[in-house]
């Protein structure tokens, strides 16, 4: 019964991310974490779905933007990097449950407020690589990076869900590829690696789910996903305590 609401709940989050290019990471991690997963095992389950999505996402993309992935690359990910080797080196002494339940809550609510964001919109593009950097450390250290990567890439496109999702699914590709690859070389012993069929749902939902994007419109593409990971936010904290 727990395996049938475990694939349940990756088909549900690799359609949500298939039409927003975030989902799978950040609703995935807390439940994976809940059903007894060490954080090592969580990416190595999810990870592989999450680069599939993303990789279809980018390269079937018609948006090009250079400056964006010079940006990306050269302020995000060495900080990823760092963060992720705490993460893994350090696993026991983190309470990732309860922290990746109130970064969902606070990127959540903060995504939904955006009238109220948008007034520090100039002070936002003076620290865009701050931002990129803080990016880096939250994915790294807690998988749920891609909350603030949606906020950031939301403004950065001016609201534009076909724009957005280009910057959100190459964030999710690079750091997804990096991250995997750092997991297996530190922790190939713990891993287990039969739950890799969890690809093929990727595969099978991501094409005819492209009609639910095609019609979302942009101001309303991230707002959806962003009321349901504040409610399961806040039932995950209910939980723990």
């Amino acid at each position: 019964m727990e395996l049938f609401f475990e694939i349940l709940i990756i088909a549900v989050l690799v359609a949500i991310q298939s039409v927003f290019g975030v989902g799978l990471l950040l609703f995935g991690t807390p439940s994976l974490l809940l059903f007894g997963y060490d954080f090592a095992n969580t990416i190595n389950i999810l990870m592989p779905v999450s680069i599939t999505i993303s990789a279809l996402q980018f390269f079937k993309s018609k948006i090009s933007d250079k400056k964006f992935l010079k940006e990306y690359n050269l302020f995000c990910l060495p900080f990823l990097i760092i963060f992720l080797f705490i993460a893994l080196k350090f696993k026991y002494f983190f309470d990732f449950t309860l922290l990746v339940a109130i970064l969902l809550i606070l990127s959540s609510i903060l995504i939904l407020n955006k009238r109220r964001f948008s007034s520090f919109k100039v002070i936002f593009f003076k620290l865009k690589r701050l931002v990129l950097i803080g990016i880096g450390c939250v994915h790294g250290l807690t998988n749920m990076g891609g909350s603030f990567l949606a906020i950031y890439s939301t403004l950065v496109s001016r609201n534009v869900k076909e724009i957005a999702r280009y910057y959100i699914c190459y964030g999710y590709l690079i750091m997804g590829i990096l991250q995997y690859i750092l997991v297996l070389i530190i922790s190939y012993n713990l891993l287990h690696f039969e739950k890799l069929y969890y690809v093929f749902l990727a595969l099978i939902i991501y094409f005819p789910i492209q009609k639910i994007f095609k019609k979302i419109n942009d101001k309303k593409f991230s707002k959806y996903i962003n009321i349901i990971a504040l409610s399961y936010g806040l039932l995950i904290l209910i939980t723990y305590f």
